[in-house]
Parts: structure tokens; C-alpha cells; sequence
């Protein structure tokens, strides 16, 4: 199959099913052969313990706010 085939086959495609294809591609050419699929960032809400105040970690580390 040439790559103007592909591209022809890749046009006929519902949107979704490019998303899809995208996704795929992307896998493979990061080395991936699992299926990837975005992660809902809502699964990993809650409440988080500091030790220390963000801002007061972030002055002492970054050093520019003295």
C-alpha cells in the first residue's frame, strides 16, 4: 500500500476514528505497543499534607524572593 493509499483511507475516516489513529501512530513511534488512551486527572483528586507552606518551600528553594 502506497502512502498516498493511506492518506486517501486516512480522509474517508469519521473523526473519531482519526483521533484513534493519531493515538496509534503516536504509540508506535514513541516505542509504544500498548493501547494508549488519555488519563482522567479526576481520579487522582484529593486532599494533600504538607509539612511545609508552598510558597514558603518554594522561596527557600528558589532563592528569589528574599
Amino acid at each position: 500500500m502506497s502512502l498516498a493509499e493511506i492518506e486517501t483511507a486516512a480522509e474517508a475516516l469519521s473523526l473519531e476514528e482519526k483521533r484513534r489513529l493519531l493515538e496509534f501512530l503516536a504509540a508506535r513511534i514513541n516505542g509504544s505497543q500498548r493501547d494508549v488512551s488519555p488519563v482522567d486527572l479526576a481520579n487522582f483528586a484529593g486532599a494533600l499534607l504538607l509539612s511545609e507552606d508552598p510558597v514558603a518551600w518554594q522561596q527557600r528553594v528558589r532563592g528569589e524572593w528574599k
